[in-house]
């Protein structure tokens, strides 16, 4: 799944032939294709695996889920661990990675979209979670309307991954914490 992330990530889903893979993982083609079936196959296990299930707002542990501040500082943690790991394992670019994935996978992967979709309700429904019972625990005003202040935290999110794919190698995580930190002023008590 490594080599997958590397090639298909760098050098995209058609550049990436069976032979690089074959030659990255020294494997046979049978090995290769005994496990994936395909490249395709390949492509869709590196991005349902590193793309899909990359860290997110829904990756943070319930212990970090009661207090919305705790929340979103554990995950900015995590996108520089992931971060961090991704490229002691030898993907320079994560920023760049991810974007081709995403690109390449809206081309080739038929359900791409919809899973997306699914993915970011997961977020938003975990997020106004938070929110509520950071209400709740009277951390936050209690005029606030969860269901925006999530689409706020997603937009943030977007926001920096975007610009972290056109300014650099890593997450932009401190324009993200800025931003978190931003929100939280408004909002908290």
């Amino acid at each position: 799944m490594l080599t997958g992330i590397k090639l298909f990530g760098t050098k995209g889903y058609d550049a990436t032939s069976i032979v690089d893979i074959e030659t990255e993982l020294n494997l046979t083609r049978g090995a290769i294709t005994y496990h994936y079936k395909s490249k395709l196959g390949m492509f869709e296990a590196t991005v349902n695996k590193y793309y899909l299930g990359r860290v997110m707002p829904s990756s943070v542990p319930e212990d970090f889920r009661g207090n919305f501040k705790d929340f979103y500082l554990k995950y900015v943690s995590m996108l520089e661990e992931e971060c961090l790991a991704l490229m002691n394992a030898g993907v320079r670019n994560v920023a760049g990675t991810f974007l081709n994935l995403e690109i390449d996978a809206l081309r080739n992967s038929p359900d791409f979209r919809d899973k997306c979709t699914e993915l970011n309700e997961r977020q938003i429904s975990v997020l106004e979670l938070v929110i509520g019972r950071s209400i709740q625990n009277g951390e936050i005003k209690s005029g606030v309307t969860p269901s925006l202040i999530a689409e706020m935290f997603m937009n943030v999110v977007f926001g920096q991954t975007r610009r972290s794919n056109v300014e650099g190698s890593m997450y932009y995580t401190d324009g993200m914490l800025r931003q978190f930190n931003s929100i939280y002023r408004l909002i908290s008590m």
